[in-house]
């Protein structure tokens, strides 16, 4: 009986005994999680062994990343997490090759499983022959347009560049922009580059493209179609694109104020409620050229894969390859057509099962001969990219020719190629510059232990005797470090040994994936004479250190002792003021963020309405002003650090002044000294130590400025709006460069120290000489 009992307990014991948990981390931007939850259910239940935990938001690549650096691979993670360097990952070995299991049959075994895609769809995440991501929805990128609008003038869909042209300026003259387009996330208008030099080149010029082969973007078919993407961004879009989100312009386009806008084929899942129930969506291909080589049904296309990782462990493997057959299976793709109201990558799905509003993209997707992938920008080498952001927006503003444009972009893919060849190689283009940096902070530090030299030979231990009224007597050494070990010992473990650590990873080269390379000081060679770059965020640094200071301090001071004089209503300025403090630094850069909207933005339709009521014309302007383009953005943070800032010092200020004797105030009322004399004769001595501390703040938050431009430019700052903090986090989290963002972080350290202790000392012997 008992072994009955000990049988029955065992097999019932067996699934829990050979349970597979699937950890499944997801980009839940565009589609959300729901439907990849109720797939995860439903796989469950065939498969009893089996857990499936899936979570996400819109920031998961990130969490990806700081695990694949650790070493702590999930099972399978989504590519829409595109800050995770995947090609490395693929090269690595880290991610499965796909091909093997893609040979093997489907999930309902009535064909090879590589069958089952649609054309191109496989060929995103092929990587030197591996096939490393597995395709589950397909964000193909369309021209939407208004067809009530097209309808009611007259204006037929374009099929070749030249007729788009005509119709963007019969557009224009109805007094309509032809297209909204977002200035925020470059790769929109991208999409026009890559079409028109998809259609000019072929399959195998695309290909050379994006293998760096040399040469390739000298070709004049590709310097063509930068002249197309530069002649439709300078002419055909709605003004204040520069500083406009992508969900901006689509709601300026379902808004009517453009005809067309350029986005891929989530647009009505990401827009759902927002687009008008009488809102007659149309979708067109891309146009072509009459002698284009490129099949011209050939659609663009961002498939949203899913990278299984090489855990070690087979069974982990194989359910989580099982798991993907299931996901991509007819009747579950039907489904996700059917919930999430945007295409799937599997073949055979009925056109009846696509809403309205997607017909007309599954038409076009339906009748597509051939595919060129979207995610070529994130395969870019690191330093390619950057670059490509940087002159795209040159391209686009004018400021370089086309011919420029490819030049720049050849000569960058040609130093891509140098590098791998020659990985310590450093190009000196910034000799000067980085030699008097060197030399400054050299200068800084020696004058500063000089100082303290100084100072420690002024400072005599007995200033204070057992016999004066501070004296507290001697605190024993063990009762002292009674007191200071436990936060000693929290602070070694959470600061100084980081800090240590990544000193060390300064001087290596390590991709978070392969061992670590000794480096020495290549990487401070690389950023201080070569980088770019870093010349860029350490000058938007310095900006942010000295400009919005010589409007927060004087505005602060001022408040402050109007406040302290007694103003009417300050009770209640000190209130507001303090509201944005309140509020949150996160917070309060979203509701700014909402400010500086080009249409529909708060600052131009005040300025705007303003303008009317003055009848000053140069006000009037204002409307569409892209604040948060890269020509204006740092302008545009100066309202934003007086809002933030002004609070906090305002309340230092006032509690300094607070503290003055009032009888300083009468003596000098009796001796005739007016406000403002004794404003810079008695207050201003008298919290200068106050001063002090609010400029080393402000200092301090200069150099280490980050959350504010990572929001404000969408997650990805181009290369002209970095801040050394975002230049660290893309080279660490999106480039796995971390010798490399180890050596910003030093470099960070080094400035912000001695930047701060050199304020510190100024202001104090001021202080003393005064």
């Amino acid at each position: 009986m008992i072994k009955r009992i000990c049988l029955l307990l065992a097999f019932l014991a067996a699934p829990l005994l050979h349970a597979v948990d699937l950890d499944i981390p997801i980009f839940a931007g565009g589609y959300g999680t729901a439907y990849y939850e109720e797939t995860a259910r439903q796989f469950e239940a065939l498969r009893p062994g089996v857990k499936i935990r899936i979570y996400g938001d819109p920031r998961i690549g990130i969490q990806i990343s700081i695990r694949a650096i650790g070493g702590n691979y999930p099972d399978v993670a989504s590519s829409g997490a595109e800050d995770v360097p995947w090609p490395a990952l693929i090269r690595a070995g880290k991610v499965l090759d796909l091909t093997p299991y893609l040979q093997g049959p489907n999930w309902e075994g009535d064909q090879r499983w590589i069958d089952t895609f649609l054309p191109g769809s496989l060929e995103a995440w092929k990587v030197d022959g591996r096939i490393g991501g597995l395709p589950c929805a397909y964000a193909s990128w369309t021209i939407w347009y208004n067809r009530a609008m097209f309808r009611a003038h007259g204006w037929a869909e374009p099929r070749t560049w030249d007729q788009f042209f005509a119709l963007c300026d019969r557009i224009k003259a109805a007094g309509i922009a032809p297209l909204s387009m977002p200035g925020t996330a470059w790769y929109y208008e991208n999409t026009i580059l890559c079409a028109a030099c998809y259609n000019l080149v072929g399959a195998d010029g695309w290909r050379a493209i994006n293998d760096l082969k040399p040469g390739a973007r000298l070709d004049p078919r590709y310097v063509r179609a930068a002249a197309v993407e530069q002649r439709v961004m300078q002419n055909d879009v709605m003004r204040g694109w520069q500083g406009e989100t992508h969900t901006g312009a689509e709601r300026a386009f379902l808004q009517g104020q453009a005809a067309m806008t350029i986005s891929g084929s989530w647009l009505v899942n990401e827009m759902a409620g927002k687009i008008p129930d009488d809102f007659e969506l149309g979708a067109m291909n891309f146009p072509v050229f009459p002698d284009g080589v490129g099949d011209p049904t050939a659609i663009q296309s961002g498939p949203d894969s899913f990278f299984v990782f090489a855990t070690g462990d087979p069974a982990r493997e194989r359910q989580s390859i099982d798991f993907l057959r299931f996901l991509t299976s007819r009747a579950r793709a039907a489904a996700f057509v059917r919930e999430i109201n945007s295409p799937t990558v599997v073949r055979g799905i009925p056109r009846s099962v696509y809403s309205a509003r997607m017909q007309e993209t599954a038409g076009i997707i339906a009748r597509a001969g051939d595919a060129y992938a979207m995610p070529q920008i994130m395969m870019m080498a690191p330093e390619l990219r950057q670059v490509m952001n940087n002159v795209s927006e040159q391209l686009m503003a004018g400021r370089i020719t086309p011919q420029e444009f490819a030049s720049r972009l050849e000569d960058t893919a040609a130093q891509v190629r140098a590098h791998a060849i020659e990985p310590d190689r450093v190009d000196y283009r910034h000799p000067l510059a980085g030699a008097l940096l060197l030399a400054g902070v050299a200068a800084t530090w020696i004058w500063l232990f000089r100082s303290w030299r100084r100072g420690r030979k002024g400072h005599s231990p007995s200033d204070i005797t057992p016999g004066d009224e501070a004296y507290f007597g001697r605190l024993r050494a063990p009762v002292g470090l009674g007191f200071i070990a436990p936060a000693f010992l929290l602070y070694v473990v959470f600061v100084l040994a980081p800090g240590v650590a990544s000193f060390e990873l300064a001087f290596t080269r390590w991709n978070g994936i392969a061992p670590r390379a000794w480096a020495g000081f290549f990487n401070f060679k690389w950023l201080l004479f070569e980088s770019d770059i870093f010349w860029f965020a350490l000058k938007n640094n310095l900006f942010l250190m000295v400009v919005p200071s010589l409007f927060v301090v004087p505005f602060a001071l001022l408040c402050a002792t109007l406040i302290h004089r007694g103003v009417r209503g300050g009770g209640f300025f000190r209130v507001v003021f303090l509201f944005p403090n309140m509020l949150g630094g996160i917070a309060a850069i979203l509701l700014w963020l909402n400010v500086y909207q080009p249409h529909g933005g708060l600052a131009n339709a005040f300025l705007a309405a303003l303008g009317h009521f003055l009848h000053w014309p140069a006000l009037n302007s204002f409307a569409g002003f892209p604040w948060l383009s890269t020509d204006h953005l740092y302008m545009a943070l100066i309202p934003i650090y007086i809002w933030m800032a002004c609070g906090f010092n305002l309340i230092l200020y006032l509690a300094a002044m607070e503290g003055i004797d009032p009888q300083l105030y009468e003596a000098a009322e009796l001796d005739g000294a007016t406000a403002w004399r004794q404003f810079f004769v008695i207050t201003l001595p008298l919290i200068r130590e106050v001063l002090t501390i609010s400029v080393v703040f402000l200092v301090i938050g200069g150099l280490n400025a980050f959350e504010m431009i990572w929001l404000l430019t969408a997650q990805d700052p181009s290369p002209v709006s970095n801040t050394l903090g975002t230049l660290l986090v893309v080279s660490m989290f999106r480039n796995f460069e971390i010798g490399r963002a180890a050596a910003i972080a030093v470099v960070l350290f080094v400035l912000v120290f001695g930047a701060s202790a050199a304020v510190l000392r100024v202001l104090k012997r001021e202080a003393i000489e005064s």
